[in-house]
């Protein structure tokens, strides 16, 4: 799906967790592990898919209501961190598609943010074991936009003024359904890459485009910079 309105950004605000890094993945098995450790059935694939783009406080509310009041919540956080540490210090492989296009923005001279529900902690151990840290001018994680994790604009906000650009003038790659509500609550426009969820209605209707790769995205975006030339 493609809107035809589009201007070309001044800035990008890029996810971390399934649109650069292929990480979603490790964040279920790390999860639906701990969860049958603590005596649970692992969720089906529909419910864990509710948890995917949101912040983890947001996951626990959602847990909560599913596994009602008596659910361990600060057993299931320790436990499921620490299996995810192990897990991505053996390596987080990045999305295909990513380092031509971060290359692409270098080379464009256009400024890049990281805007991701995920928190300063996890961020860093992400970034820094890919070599991803030093290739933005902010990384903006749920913690810095206050708490307030995706579908609320907050994260992307924060990122606009880190950057110090408008965010009218910022485009957002999100690969999840809440991304693309945070990146329209925003007032910026929206390529999805999904991951491990399909497009609602809303992200068919609101984004610009919606391709299966960053390899997509970059091709997209060169065609489109020609056309401003021509």
């Amino acid at each position: 799906m493609e809107s035809a309105t589009f201007t070309f950004p001044a800035a990008y605000i890029i996810e971390m967790d399934g649109l650069m890094l292929n990480s979603e993945v490790i964040f279920q098995a790390a999860r639906q592990a701990e969860l049958v450790s603590l005596g649970y059935q692992p969720l089906p694939q529909t419910t864990y898919l509710q948890l995917v783009g949101r912040s983890n406080d947001q996951a626990e509310k959602l847990l909560l209501q599913l596994l009602g009041a008596d659910f361990a919540v600060d057993r299931f956080r320790t436990g499921w961190t620490a299996r995810w540490q192990t897990l991505a210090a053996q390596g987080i492989p990045l999305k295909p598609g990513l380092e031509p296009l971060l290359d692409w923005l270098d080379q464009m001279g256009i400024s890049k943010a990281v805007g991701t529900s995920s928190n300063d902690h996890e961020a860093h151990i992400s970034l820094k074991s890919t070599g991803l840290w030093s290739r933005f001018e902010a990384i903006v994680t749920v913690d810095k936009a206050g708490g307030q994790g995706k579908p609320a604009p907050d994260i992307f906000l924060t990122a606009a003024k880190a950057l110090n650009i408008s965010p009218m003038q910022c485009l957002v790659l999100e690969d999840s359904n809440a991304g693309v509500q945070a990146a329209i609550a925003a007032g910026m426009g929206v390529i999805m890459v999904p991951d491990l969820q399909t497009p609602t209605e809303f992200s068919q209707q609101q984004a610009l485009a919606i391709v299966p790769s960053l390899h997509e995205v970059l091709a997209q975006l060169q065609s489109r910079w020609q056309a401003t030339l021509s």
